[in-house]
């Protein structure tokens, strides 16, 4: 397979789900113009994206995360680790956000 499988199998499965980037990027709240990147390989997308957008394209989540590279096939290695701790990050991250949403009301 090439560099970009993993952009290339999100793009196959958009297609054959007939879906638009802006249906898709409706579905999982991911910009239209960012989806077109990680299917242009342009982009490697973080779990937490992977997440937002394996249902609307028919995914299991952990096989996205296999894709992408973040779990092993046979989960032996620390792949696993570096998931929660980038899942960690990610949360902390909307957590500010929702928190200083809340301070502005």
């Amino acid at each position: 397979m090439s560099d970009n499988a993993l952009g290339e199998k999100l793009r196959e499965r958009r297609q054959e789900k007939a879906l638009t980037l802006l249906h898709l990027s409706k579905m999982s709240d991911v910009d239209p113009s960012y989806l077109g990147r990680i299917e242009q390989g342009k982009r490697v997308p973080t779990a937490a994206i992977l997440q937002k957008i394996a249902e609307p394209l028919g995914f299991d989540v952990r096989e996205l995360l296999r894709l992408a590279g973040y779990l092993s096939p046979d989960e032996t290695d620390d792949r696993i680790a570096r998931f929660k701790e980038e899942m960690k990050k990610d949360i902390a991250v909307i957590m500010g956000k929702l928190l200083a949403k809340v301070d502005s009301l």
